[in-house]
């Protein structure tokens, strides 16, 4: 009974702290140099038309992955570059009515580049006519369904125009740290991600002084992602505090407590993330270290300190965790993502999913 008891407990926890997983993950690298475009032109049926030329590039390589944020849909598509450009245009009798944010980016023949110095994002409907040719490295797509916003007076002002100015470069760098901290999040943060997303984005669309506090919320989120980036590459340094935090990202202690307050705190954060290493360890049959070792590898010097920890945020000893033993989160939500979109799910299905349809 307690066993069970124990197991379902493990279950709850799993779901809260599961890593979020995409839905689309489409690629035609391995595909004949003829049949790449094609291939990429049916990951948009029903979307969107795009099409090349009859003296158009012989080869098309492309990626493209798509996040289902339930209300939200985000895309990153790689594209081969400039001396491969194609057109993309609207479906004149388009089912589809979704609003879209669409950032283009080229990078630099370096190779170095952050993404921010000039890329421009564009706000267009899939419901009215558009037709443009594209030439870029890649484009990042937000996917926005036509009820989301109470008033669709900015929408339809900002219709096909360019973000610019301080508020585009703000939703652009939003934009990419999106694309860049989907991977690390869970699923139970995903709520917030969406609403965070739709302020910054109302605050663009229609300045005002209660959107630019509403808007306080998306800029939080990009500064705790950034922190959170900081604490997971240094989770074994004991001297992480929250002094050397608020040095490493150049803010106020008083800001960085408040960034951290929907999670707990800057310390249970930190805590936290060292007891789910430790629990990781745990769960790995080839690590036969002692509890006590991997506890004091990361920052536990104290073992009946962290047994008691440990218990109390996963309501189990360390040592029965380690007896009953835990099933990998990565490996679950990626069973479970296969099953439920690999190879059946469509960009246009999805898009049809978050508009509630």
């Amino acid at each position: 009974m307690y066993q069970e008891s124990a197991l379902q407990s493990f279950e709850e926890h799993k779901r809260e702290n599961a890593q979020f997983t995409h839905s689309l993950n489409f690629s035609n690298f391995n595909l004949p140099p003829s049949d790449q475009f094609p291939a990429f032109r049916s990951a948009y049926q029903g979307v969107i038309d795009v099409s090349i030329g009859l003296d158009g590039p012989r080869s098309f390589p492309a990626r493209q992955t798509v996040w289902n944020l339930e209300r939200l849909a985000f895309m990153r598509t790689r594209l081969p570059g400039e001396k491969h450009a194609h057109r993309r245009k609207h479906l004149k009798r388009c089912v589809l009515d979704h609003w879209y944010v669409d950032l283009p980016f080229r990078s630099p023949k370096s190779g170095n580049w952050n993404g921010t110095e000039i890329a421009v994002a564009e706000l267009h409907c899939l419901a009215t006519s558009f037709d443009r040719e594209i030439d870029h490295d890649g484009i990042l797509t937000l996917f926005i369904p036509h009820d989301l916003f109470a008033s669709k007076a900015g929408l339809h002002r900002m219709l096909d125009v360019k973000f610019e100015g301080g508020l585009g470069k703000l939703l652009a760098d939003y934009l990419f740290l999106l694309d860049r901290s989907l991977e690390d999040l869970k699923s139970p943060e995903i709520p917030y991600i969406v609403e965070a997303t739709r302020s910054l984005v109302a605050v663009c669309l229609a300045p005002s002084q209660d959107r630019l506090i509403e808007a306080q919320t998306p800029i939080d989120a990009t500064l705790l992602g950034r922190a959170r980036r900081v604490i997971d590459g240094r989770l074994m340094d004991r001297n992480l505090t929250s002094e050397m935090l608020c040095t490493a990202l150049g803010v106020s202690r008083s800001r960085l407590y408040r960034i951290f307050e929907p999670l707990g705190g800057v310390a249970s954060y930190i805590r936290k993330q060292r007891l789910l290493r430790t629990r990781d360890a745990l769960s790995d049959i080839a690590d036969t270290r002692s509890i006590s070792r991997i506890a004091e590898q990361w920052g536990f010097v104290d073992p009946s300190a962290y047994s008691r920890t440990f218990k109390h945020e996963f309501g189990i000893s360390p040592k029965e965790a380690r007896d009953i033993g835990w099933a990998s989160d990565g490996f679950v939500v990626a069973q479970q993502g296969q099953v439920r979109h690999e190879g059946e799910q469509t960009l246009y299905q999805l898009l049809r999913t978050i508009d509630g349809a």
